[in-house]
């Protein structure tokens, strides 16, 4: 049974502009001998099956680490804070972007906070996919069930699912753009790697602007590394935008609340709450507020 709730996405735009961020590296890989106790399908395939939540969910805002807004990156070092990192390499935490690209997105970084458009309110806000990777570290968890053939990933924001062939078939036609990708996976010991390309721009990789073009490529990595975590990892590239390829990392560990049941974040695409949204940031505009650091003094 699926339960369908509905949040009002007001409160989702809140957490969106208040809560800081910070990133602490990913947990250590498992020891050797761990990895080789995993629970197994009849083909020898780790046994994935079942609920899980990344570590990043619910914090992963910006991508990027750092101290200087104005320098494309979002604030968000505290001390004594501990969140997850996500962005782990280029060393400097911060996305690759072509100058002309980081030009524009620096641009809509100062719109996300005074949104007078709807291209200034993330995508996710207005119930629209999250794409891959995001889509692994929004709030919310993920189910994984494994047949014959495929892996299908399923997560409770905003009705997303994935169907994973792993039977070598290749991608759809290039001229064909999907908001999820098109993934297209195979097994590597216990690592399920799978390639996902055809993404429109749509998207964006977190909810601070961080955008991307339709040439987008993701390889992604889920090592199972004891019955309880898997280890993800995933390479982006854009040639587009990116002047360098960039990876990023999370774990996600097996949700085992007892009874739990996957909760769908039951929205619909064109919801009203946006233009509440767009009418706030106007007034907020007009009234002078116009970047971060006054949204982070107000919120405080």
């Amino acid at each position: 049974m699926t339960h369908r709730v509905f949040g009002s996405l007001m409160a989702v735009a809140a957490v969106v502009v208040l809560v800081s961020l910070v990133w602490v590296p990913v947990a250590a890989q498992a020891p050797a001998a761990s990895r080789g106790n995993l629970p197994r399908l009849p083909d020898g395939q780790p046994d994935m099956q079942g609920l899980w939540a990344s570590d990043a969910a619910g914090a992963a805002h910006s991508i990027e680490v750092g101290r200087d807004p104005a320098a494309d990156v979002i604030q968000g070092r505290e001390e004594g804070d501990r969140n997850p990192r996500v962005l782990v390499d280029p060393a400097d935490e911060r996305i690759p972007y072509q100058p002309w690209a980081a030009a524009t997105r620096r641009e809509l970084l100062a719109d996300i906070f005074t949104p007078t458009k709807r291209a200034h309110v993330d995508p996710h806000v207005r119930a629209l996919l999250d794409g891959v990777p995001r889509n692994n570290y929004v709030p919310g968890q993920l189910q994984i069930i494994q047949i014959p053939g495929y892996v299908q990933i399923l997560y409770s924001s905003n009705h997303a699912y994935r169907l994973v062939p792993l039977d070598g078939r290749p991608h759809v036609g290039k001229g064909i753009k999907l908001w999820m990708g098109d993934s297209r996976g195979r097994w590597e010991g216990n690592t399920l790697v799978v390639d996902v390309t055809n993404f429109g721009e749509g998207t964006w990789l977190d909810s601070h602007g961080s955008f991307h073009s339709d040439a987008l490529h993701v390889v992604e990595r889920w090592t199972m590394v004891n019955p309880d975590r898997i280890d993800y990892e995933a390479t982006l590239e854009d040639p587009k935008m990116f002047t360098k390829p960039m990876k990023i990392a999370l774990t996600i560990d097996r949700f085992k609340e007892e009874g739990y049941e996957l909760w769908e974040d039951s929205r619909h695409e064109g919801e009203r709450d946006t233009e509440t949204i767009l009418k706030a940031g106007r007034r907020d505009k007009a009234a002078g507020l116009t970047g971060i650091h006054e949204h982070r003094r107000v919120g405080r």
